[in-house]
């Protein structure tokens, strides 16, 4: 086998390998929230800078982000699908990513409990670190929600 043939098969190689090392980071992502192991969630899964733009607002830093949706999800039990993504090696240590998501939402509250079930997309970005990808940006964009309340404060 040529040179250039050997290495474009190594190069191949490695953008799947990535590919897969991305898909388990986001496996572990939807756990590790669907379980509220915000610890793990934080040092397995986001980068430090971790920025976050969701219907709960825009939040920059790992810490913040950490501190704002455990809080937004505490008593809560959530199942979160990820499916077919759209992966992007954008470089040698970067890559983005579309996810078409669902997610149920029940969450405690006098009476009936609110029960929310979304769909829509995350739109990532990665990066390769010392210990491995991890997730730098998540933008999730919600195309339909379906609840048993009005969202607007009902």
């Amino acid at each position: 086998m040529a040179d250039d043939q050997m290495r474009a098969l190594r190069d191949e190689v490695q953008r799947l390998a990535d590919i897969e090392a991305i898909k388990q980071l986001k496996a572990r992502y939807i756990r590790l929230v669907d379980v509220q192991d915000w610890e793990a969630w934080g040092r397995e899964v986001l980068t430090e800078d971790f920025h976050f733009d969701s219907d709960g607002g825009v939040q920059d830093g790992r810490d913040v982000v950490i501190g704002m949706v455990s809080k937004a999800l505490a008593g809560a039990q959530t199942v979160h699908h990820v499916h077919t993504p759209e992966i992007t090696i954008t470089g040698p240590d970067t890559a983005t990513a579309i996810w078409p998501m669902n997610d149920y939402v029940t969450m405690p509250r006098d009476g009936s409990p609110i029960v929310i079930n979304g769909y829509g997309h995350y739109n990532e970005e990665y990066v390769r670190t010392d210990d491995g990808w991890r997730l730098k940006s998540c933008v999730l964009t919600r195309l339909r929600v379906d609840s048993n309340i009005e969202l607007n404060g009902g």
